[in-house]
């Protein structure tokens, strides 16, 4: 079945629907491989800026990076003005915390106290941005977005992108026209930094869909994992390429012959393959949510179906069907939501219409 997940164009891969081993020296201290460790998020990230080299112009504006990559950036560009935003240690923005000649000297970048909202420095031609907090946050605030299970992958991201937009609204707003954002967010390449991506594309940004890259690194004694893109401000992002990208990242490490899926896979694998809903109900326990079952078709195999579930206690789950067996799924499906009934009365359910259904999203 991996013909169903090859794509007529093979550029584009899967279809979307739609301390190296150790080398220790005599005169090197443990202590000081243990610090390049720790620290070796400097490196990767300015090996990162060396490879978009030809992205940075002659103002450049610089956020959430460590100092040692905005000096890097200035050896690099010795003709550039290079300002990096610090966060203020009290309360006042706009402080200098260097001792250069002058905010004119091009020996270096200018340090000062202040974040992206806050700072009015006018239009760069290169905004290069580190975000500080992940963009899956350990705990929730009350304004992040909340969605019941069995929310499809594309849904999500769509809830995570109004989100994210006023996050990457400080970005923008700091580029001139034709100018380029080098960005680099906590996440792994999953609907979290899809919502973002789409974010940075309703904001106006043409995110470059090929230069999305995953840097894995250590800060302080802990792993990281970054994804990094470029996008140029004043242009339109291939949403579609946007979508297959992000999927596809996951596909390729996936079985996606296998009949069955549970958890993260069984979400990725139904978003890049679905096609309509068949049938489908809403289970709830009381006045409870408590989780949804559903028959999908497939977008690349008219002989599949899919038979999800995302029930409340259990992974998301996934398998895989012949069509000729439809009715023997769906009958199986009713059959499931009477035996929780069976087991509490409080059980009912309600079936889906299509409008119902989270798959449907506009982008």
């Amino acid at each position: 079945m991996d013909s169903v997940y090859t794509s007529k164009n093979p550029a584009a891969g899967h279809v979307f629907c739609t301390l190296r081993p150790g080398v220790f020296c005599e005169n090197v201290s443990l202590y000081s491989i243990e610090v390049g460790m720790k620290n070796n998020i400097v490196e990767k990230i300015n090996r990162w800026i060396d490879k978009n080299k030809d992205l940075f112009g002659g103002k450049i504006l610089c956020s959430g990076i460590d100092p040692e990559c905005a000096r890097h950036i200035s050896r690099l560009f010795p003709a550039s003005a290079v300002v990096c935003l610090e966060p203020s240690r009290d309360e006042g923005s706009g402080e200098k915390t260097d001792d250069r000649a002058g905010e004119g000297s091009l020996s270096g970048p200018l340090f000062l106290c202040g974040d992206l909202k806050s700072y009015e420095g006018g239009k760069f031609d290169t905004v290069l941005s580190l975000g500080v907090a992940p963009l899956r946050p350990l705990q929730p605030g009350d304004s992040f977005p909340v969605w019941k299970r069995g929310t499809l992958y594309l849904r999500r991201a769509s809830l995570l992108m109004d989100y994210y937009e006023e996050e990457v609204h400080s970005l923008q707003k700091h580029l001139r026209p034709g100018g380029s954002l080098l960005s680099l967010v906590r996440s792994e390449q999953d609907e979290y930094f899809l919502g973002y991506c789409l974010a940075a594309a309703a904001e106006g940004l043409a995110v470059d869909t090929a230069s999305v890259r995953q840097i894995s690194c250590m800060e302080n004694g802990e792993k990281q994992v970054l994804q990094g893109f470029t996008a140029m401000e004043g242009g339109r992002t291939d949403i579609s390429a946007l979508l297959a990208g992000n999927l596809n990242y996951s596909l390729d490490r996936m079985n996606t012959a296998a009949e069955e899926l549970q958890g993260r896979q069984a979400e990725v694998m139904l978003q890049a393959d679905i096609a309509e809903l068949i049938r489908g109900y809403h289970l709830y326990q009381g006045e409870s949510f408590k989780g949804k079952l559903a028959v999908y078709s497939s977008a690349q195999r008219q002989d599949v179906i899919y038979y999800f579930t995302d029930v409340e206690g259990d992974q998301p789950y996934l398998r895989r069907f012949h069509e000729g067996d439809r009715d023997k799924v769906v009958r199986h499906m009713v059959g499931e939501l009477h035996r929780q009934k069976a087991g509490d009365k409080s059980i009912s359910w309600k079936q889906l219409e299509l409008q119902d259904d989270w798959s449907e999203t506009e982008l």
